[in-house]
């Protein structure tokens, strides 16, 4: 529960602190004077947006401290919040929030920094806070199936049922992007394979080029390399004084030295070796020269091979090899885009899976609305007939439910089903319905619900909302609008009641509900050397029965307003 609030430099408050206990604590005071201001400051505590103009006039910062008792709440929601973020579970939480003037701010727990969204999380398991026009949400469908979801304690139900939702909205995201890609893959494939079939039809090899190359050289030069050959092969063999006749003749001389020296027939050996050689050579050559000749008609393949090698590599790759590494490629992207139907196939049984098991969470979801619903209906009534409205009769409508079943006219959309359309919360429409008065028919609540009455039915709602969850703090910030009299006074012991277990705190200005407070504050605005200043504090009994008679007398508090401020206190002590 919040155990203290501390405020310095924000708006019109220069600095206050106040404690609060367990029970009802209520705040007063004059239209005005900053009660609005306090609560402002508790929602920066919580995660609330700041900005620069929450910081008081020629003060540098804003800071508001709260500090929360956490000992004796039996869930661990707030003790694992801080586990996450890596802070010491301890039983009370200190949360400062500082705010400079230039709206750049810092936010600290237990003393060490910390991040907003970490305090918005906190804050939503420590306080719940109902304001003064939000029981104009009853009108609208949305907040009437959050408030049943509340009471009926469904929050993991519509956590699934959201799960459920999302990882459909994935999937069906994910199928629709192949289905619209459909065409354009298409049209790939039918690229690729032209591509495919254009580098296959060459029938190229590697190297191909290069040998290409070198042969259109030599037939260029065909004459060329004939004559150089024939001259090469007469000079070695088949001339007059060729060099194999003149070297078989140093070869006779030397054999017959080689008789009468030995030392000579390595000499010969490498002779009869190089002859050997210069007449295979000169064989070679005249092999070579009967191979070449002009050949016209095979350069023209030639250029035209060339010619189609050049265009495949202007459009794939810069070499050949490049070109048979880009065909490689191709075949497997037109593998890829052959599977692609394969794959909306899957997509498909993904989507109908998990559509199937969102609308399984959908009907679960609904039928424990409509018992969470059955068992609210009873309990209101006895809630208004506490309240004042004896009689009334309070209902919750749900529209018609199909079965949730495809339609064979379904179009293909797995968040319809018949005339039922699946939402992040289910497929349920629901209103709530009232009689105010016997004998009248139940009608929505947009057409026969007064602002009091709606004050009434808020706060009935909240209060069996709020036994179902075990808040550990609730703040009521004039939530008594449109009522008055007796019916104030019903509101009041209500209050009381529901702050038994808990600690509520309320902000009202009628005295009928001020009357059943355990511990009573007031806020005040004054003007000190020229400058607005509001202030709040604690009130004594004695402090209280003067804010009660100002509240029922106006600006002169008369003996008969105290004395009526006195009976309404002791009224209030008896009924508690």
């Amino acid at each position: 529960m919040l155990r203290s609030l501390h405020i310095a430099n924000f708006a019109l408050i220069d600095e206050l602190e106040l404690s609060f206990e367990q029970g009802l604590n209520v705040i007063t005071g004059e239209t005005g004077a900053g009660k609005s201001l306090l609560m402002q400051a508790l929602g920066l505590a919580v995660g609330g947006r700041a900005s620069a103009e929450l910081v008081r006039h020629k003060a540098h910062e804003a800071v508001v401290e709260a500090l929360f008792d956490i000992h004796d709440y039996p869930d661990r929601s707030i003790a694992r919040l801080l586990e996450d973020g890596g802070y010491p579970v301890e039983d009370e939480i200190l949360i400062r929030r500082v705010v400079s003037h230039t709206g750049r701010g810092r936010v600290y727990c237990n003393g060490a920094l910390t991040t907003v969204g970490l305090l918005r999380r906190l804050g939503v398991a420590l306080l719940q806070v109902h304001g003064q026009h939000e029981q104009h949400s009853l009108l609208e469908a949305e907040a009437a199936q959050t408030l049943l979801d509340g009471f009926g304690g469904l929050g993991p139900n519509v956590a699934e049922m959201q799960q459920g939702y999302s990882l459909l909205r994935r999937a069906w995201a994910q199928r629709q992007a192949l289905v619209e890609g459909r065409q354009e893959r298409e049209d790939r494939r039918e690229l690729v394979r032209f591509q495919l079939e254009e580098i296959a039809r060459a029938e190229l090899r590697a190297g191909e080029e290069e040998d290409l190359r070198q042969e259109k050289t030599v037939l260029l030069h065909a004459e060329k390399l004939q004559h150089g050959v024939a001259g090469g092969e007469h000079a070695l063999a088949s001339g007059e004084d060729a060099l194999t006749d003149r070297l078989g003749r140093i070869l006779s001389q030397l054999q017959d030295c080689a008789r009468l020296d030995e030392r000579l027939s390595e000499v010969l050996e490498l002779l009869q070796g190089g002859l050997a050689q210069l007449e295979e050579a000169a064989l070679e050559l005249h092999r070579y020269g009967q191979r070449l000749a002009p050949d016209p008609e095979r350069l023209e393949e030639i250029d035209a091979r060339l010619a189609v090698l050049s265009r495949l590599k202007k459009k794939y790759g810069d070499s050949v090899e490049a070109v048979l590494a880009r065909h490689q490629q191709l075949s497997r992207e037109l593998t890829g885009l052959d599977t692609s139907e394969d794959s909306l196939a899957a997509q498909d049984r993904a989507v109908a899976e998990a559509a199937a098991a969102a609308w399984q969470s959908a009907h679960e979801l609904s039928a424990a609305r409509r018992r969470a619903a059955h068992t609210l209906e009873a309990r209101m009534g006895d809630e208004l007939a506490g309240l004042g409205m004896r009689g009334a009769r309070f209902s919750v409508r749900f529209a018609d439910q199909p079965d949730g079943s495809p339609d064979a006219d379904d179009p293909p959309d797995p968040f319809v089903r018949g005339r039922a359309r699946l939402g992040p919360t289910g497929c349920d429409r629901l209103e709530f319905f009232l009689s105010a008065n016997p004998g009248e028919p139940a009608l929505p609540l947009v057409r026969v619900a007064s602002g009091g009455e709606l004050s009434r039915l808020m706060l009935a709602l909240k209060a069996l909302s709020v036994e179902a969850r075990e808040a550990p703090t609730l703040i009521f910030d004039e939530v008594d609008a449109g009522v008055g009299g007796g019916v104030a006074e019903v509101v009041g012991r209500r209050l009381r009641s529901l702050a038994a277990e808990r600690q509520v705190l309320c902000i009202t200005h009628l005295p009928q509900i001020a009357a059943f407070a355990e511990h009573a504050y007031t806020v005040v605005k004054t003007v000190t050397q020229g400058r607005s200043v509001s202030t709040a504090k604690s009130l004594s009994r004695g402090e209280r029965l003067d804010e009660l008679a100002r509240m029922l007398g106006g600006l002169e508090v008369s003996a008969e307003a105290k004395r009526h401020a006195r009976e309404m206190l002791d009224r209030a002590a008896r009924a508690g």
